[in-house]
């Protein structure tokens, strides 16, 4: 089975890039999460988790993927490689969320 939970804030404003034929889209973003490790000073340690979200109607959703903003996500880790151009192969492992949950208050009804 290969499903995973996060709750995190985005690191910055999550970016849409539409596919060539214009039905979908994939949104993409950098999840900061709080990590179980606790440094020797008492902080604790933060992974920061790339993010894709394929969506039929990623323009609703964009505006309110802002930095700063905490979602839960549900979804799957998939890693894959690519060639770039120089011939030099790169490893990606991200999540592919299935689910966005939109947590916290929003700064303008923030008291």
């Amino acid at each position: 089975m290969n499903k995973v939970t996060l709750i995190g804030n985005l690191v910055r404003d999550a970016e849409n890039f539409p596919m060539k034929e214009g039905t979908r889209a994939v949104m993409k973003f950098t999840l900061a999460v709080n990590s179980g490790f606790v440094k020797k000073n008492g902080e604790r340690d933060v992974d920061f988790i790339p993010v894709s979200y394929w969506s039929n109607h990623a323009e609703k959703v964009l505006p309110f993927l802002t930095k700063g903003k905490q979602v839960a996500i549900v979804g799957e880790i998939k890693a894959r490689t690519y060639t770039t151009e120089d011939g030099t192969k790169k490893y990606i492992t991200e999540v592919n969320a299935n689910n966005i949950q939109f947590l916290g208050k929003n700064k303008e009804t923030a008291v």
